[in-house]
């Protein structure tokens, strides 16, 4: 599946636009703290600049924050804020 979204895949929120590849700074507050990761793996319209991080990534991501806590965890376990990051500008 990883494969088929490196070239880009059409927009879902604007569905004019193609969402490619490109590396962004990925911010979520976690136990009270802001954790900022450089050079993360999103997906971002040319058109309306909807963002998208890459899901295996996150996963990944939320196994090393919180599989400890909560054993097998999945994502769709994630709070919803982290399922699929979004720009601000998202459902406007």
């Amino acid at each position: 599946m990883m494969d088929s979204k490196i070239k880009g895949y059409a927009c879902p929120r604007c569905t004019v636009g193609r969402c490619s590849p490109r590396e962004m700074i990925f911010s979520e507050v976690h136990q009270g703290q802001l954790l900022a990761i450089p050079n993360m793996l999103a997906y971002v319209c040319d058109v309306c600049n909807f963002v998208e991080f890459a899901q295996e990534t996150l996963e990944a991501l939320w196994q090393e924050l919180y599989g400890e806590q909560t054993g097998d965890a999945t994502v769709e376990d994630m709070p919803a804020v982290s399922q699929q990051k979004r720009s601000s500008s998202y459902g406007e």
